[in-house]
């Protein structure tokens, strides 16, 4: 009969982490995967907050340098 290749390089030794088998890169890529999938969804979320913190902080900067303005002009008519 003949077996898996895999079977052959799989080891047993606990003191070292087997990754010489394509079943344990499958795995270890599966996890991999799941992994970015999480890390690449707060990476989303965070750049959309900078992005809206950004535009919230550019339109109050805009419109605190229109009150300077206007306020020479209001001193005069009051």
């Amino acid at each position: 009969m003949a077996a898996d290749a895999d079977c052959y390089l799989w080891s047993n030794d606990q003191s070292q982490l087997c990754y010489n088998c394509n079943s344990c890169k499958a795995g270890l890529l599966g996890n991999l995967r799941k992994d970015w999938r999480k890390a690449n969804l707060i990476l989303i979320i965070t750049v959309v907050v900078l992005i809206w913190v950004y535009v919230i902080a550019c339109s109050a900067f805009r419109n605190a340098q229109t009150e300077d303005l206007f306020r020479k002009y209001k001193q005069g008519w009051v």
